[in-house]
């Protein structure tokens, strides 16, 4: 066998090799990050919650999501359709459990100089919700809302099948049933690089 041959023959072999080989994906830069206390209202139960926030949603983003909330009537999808076609803004994790992606992140600015940060993700509906018929599986949105200090620290709640609605009297996006959800975030603080 020639020389040629050979090198032909593994020039093949690698362009074979790497066309089937799956792209390594570059982790995303986490521009903030948070530890919380979760605190399961219902049970007194508590555990650490982790929020990583990759990016904000832009302004185009959160018009798309608003026009959608603004016109969605109960118990349709919509809301988390529109979530699921945006770009993952981060993650949040509860211990010992996986994480959610999240589709949406805003932030703004407070009087007192702190900040209210708000996330939001398609949340899947669990097997035992959809047995079990409650009421969180008619609603598949998570919505985390973090209330922040000048120094990045406060409180906030994590709410599993949240519906949201717009409410025009004040100009902003509520979800309608936080104070039936179990998990309040305590000692919410940036983590530590």
């Amino acid at each position: 066998m020639s020389k040629n041959r050979i090198i032909a023959g593994v020039v093949v072999v690698l362009v074979l090799a790497l066309s089937v080989t799956p792209a390594v994906a570059k982790k995303k830069d986490i521009i903030e990050s948070f530890d919380a206390n979760a605190i399961m209202q219902t049970a007194g139960a508590g555990s650490m919650a982790t929020i990583n926030i990759y990016r904000w949603s832009s302004d185009a983003e959160r018009d798309e999501i608003l026009g959608v909330i603004k016109s969605a009537t109960a118990g349709d999808r919509e809301v988390a359709k529109a979530l699921r076609g945006q770009e993952k803004a981060g993650y949040a994790f509860m211990s010992g459990r996986q994480g959610y992606a999240l589709r949406y992140a805003r932030e703004f600015k407070t009087e007192d100089g702190g900040r209210k940060i708000i996330l939001a993700t398609d949340r899947p509906v669990t097997f035992q919700e959809a047995y079990q018929d409650t009421m969180a599986g008619d609603f598949d949105v998570s919505v985390v809302i973090l209330t922040l200090d000048a120094n990045g620290k406060g409180d906030g709640i994590l709410s599993y099948g949240t519906e949201l609605k717009w409410d025009d009297k004040t100009g902003m996006i509520s979800p309608t049933n936080v104070s039936s959800q179990p998990i309040k975030l305590t000692n919410v603080r940036p983590k530590k690089k």
